[in-house]
């Protein structure tokens, strides 16, 4: 028999199979159990997920021959055929071929016959978002109101593409991202089924790059045993998809802390020559800034070298940083130009030392505190670094809040936070949300934090002579006289 790919071979063929998608799997079931089958679903997710594999094991439990069950056989002549695709009452269509209105009204046309053999005659419309809008509008009655004896299954990477009108017809399901260690548990299972010797290091690595997907880990697990054969360990996995150690990473981040500019182009150039995916590198870039944000933070990261290269940071420094890599990500992913995408982005990102230095010119030559935790041997105690973080975060959580927060003089000691307002309309605004930012604060510093809120006392004007007064001068201009004596009012 012929080589079949791994995503192929081990491509779950019951509910039980299937990993991550726990919720999605018992509605399923539950609905067989209880009759409660509708006439359409839509399956919306990251790709290799199983949103396909989903509709597939659905088709062959409604139309098993012991079914509908909540989990097919497997066995009998109607199961064996939709796995293998050739099922006459189950047709998988790929819509970004099948996407004119001609072939939906063709389909239309077909669904008006009962099934040949089956239950029930099942459409299982993939990539669903590339059908037009014509073909959407064809679809739509149908949809509504189908013969008692058809049901379509949607699958779709870009749930926001399908029309309203349809998303309101349908029921739908997420498939979430499968875990990291779901995803390398997953891996191990294969490995052994194979036997394959694999280091965890190793399958841990190809998990990573399989980014949520399951599909996509299985074929760089079928690409690293055909370089390495029977045996792997994680400096293959590095050479066949062109990783950077940590070391690497190190040393870029160091040079972007240094400001290195020349330093860094340098470095991307041995990357280069060294035949490097820039993208690839860019993620496993982001993957060892996240770690040094976890350690700052006072957590465990699992990547080697970052704790070290994390202690000539502080919290907000690499908030900052990460903050302008990250918005990076998308551009470089579809830049033509990767590596100039890369330069560009990390040289934006080492122009930070610039402004440190700035700050800490304005702060009197005090460098930002480092790290926001608990100090030793102090349980409650934290030391709060500057204000930049706590303020970025309510900006983004109480907007409202935040933009008031910015008309403030803030300052803090200790656990204690102080803002000051000339408006008294902000202050109590600020008072009434204390609870909230001491939320915040304490997720941010790691200990109890006290919000303090006070109005500024209002200079005393000085008195103008009661001739100045506006409404004396507009009657003495309409109607004459002049101010003889001031009397107060009893």
């Amino acid at each position: 028999m012929s080589y079949q790919a791994l995503a192929r071979k081990y491509r779950p063929q019951r509910f039980s199979d299937i990993i991550g998608q726990e919720t999605v799997v018992r509605t399923l079931q539950n609905a067989i159990e209880q009759n409660r089958i509708h006439h359409a679903y839509l399956f919306s997710g990251v790709r290799g997920i199983g949103k396909t594999t989903v509709a597939r094991i659905l088709a062959k439990a409604l139309n098993c021959v012991k079914g509908p069950a909540t989990e097919p056989d497997n066995q009998c002549t109607i199961c064996r055929e939709i796995t293998e695709g050739i099922d006459m009452d189950v047709r998988e269509i790929d819509a970004a071929t099948y996407t004119g209105v001609d072939s939906i009204r063709e389909l239309r046309d077909v669904t008006q016959f009962q099934p040949a053999r089956d239950r029930f005659r099942i459409f299982i419309i993939d990539e669903a978002h590339m059908l037009s809008q014509g073909a959407w509008n064809a679809l739509l009655k149908l949809i509504e109101e189908p013969p008692p004896h058809v049901i379509f299954m949607f699958a779709t990477t870009e749930m926001q593409k399908v029309p309203a009108t349809i998303l309101s017809r349908v029921q739908k399901f997420t498939l979430r991202k499968i875990t990291l260690d779901e995803l390398q548990a997953r891996l191990r299972q294969i490995a052994d089924a194979e036997s394959i010797k694999a280091d965890d290091a190793a399958l841990e690595i190809i998990a990573r790059r399989g980014e949520g997907s399951v599909r996509d880990a299985l074929s760089i697990l079928d690409q690293i045993i055909a370089f390495s054969g029977r045996s792997i360990t994680a400096a293959d996995v590095a050479t066949v998809l062109g990783l950077s150690d940590t070391n690497f990473f190190a040393r870029l981040m160091t040079l972007v802390g240094e400001g290195d500019h020349a330093g860094i182009l340098e470095a991307l150039q041995e990357a280069a020559e060294s035949g490097r995916d820039f993208k690839l590198l860019y993620r496993d870039l982001l993957n060892f800034v996240r770690n040094m944000l976890l350690i700052s933070a006072g957590g465990k990261g699992d990547v080697e070298g970052a704790e070290e290269v994390a202690r000539k940071f502080s919290y907000s420094e690499l908030l900052r940083i990460a903050n302008l890599l990250m918005r990076d990500d998308d551009v470089i992913t579809r830049a033509e130009h990767q590596r100039m995408a890369v330069e560009i982005a990390l040289l934006k990102a080492a122009t930070f030392p610039r402004l440190r230095s700035v700050e800490e010119a304005l702060g009197g030559g005090q460098p930002p505190s480092a790290v926001p935790r608990a100090a030793k041997g102090q349980p409650g105690a934290a030391v709060l670094h500057d204000l930049d973080t706590f303020l970025e975060r309510v900006q983004k959580a109480r907007p409202l809040i935040g933009g008031y927060l910015a008309n403030a003089q803030g300052s803090r000691k200790d656990n204690v936070i102080s803002f000051v307002f000339n408006d008294a309309y902000y202050a109590d605004a600020v008072t009434d949300a204390r609870e909230a930012l001491e939320s915040i604060a304490k997720e941010i510093y790691g200990a109890p934090v006290t919000i303090s809120v006070e109005t500024a006392a209002a200079p005393q004007a000085k008195k103008k002579p009661m001739g100045e007064d506006p409404v004396l001068k507009a009657f003495q201009k309409h109607l004459g006289g002049e101010v003889v004596e001031g009397r107060r009012s009893k």
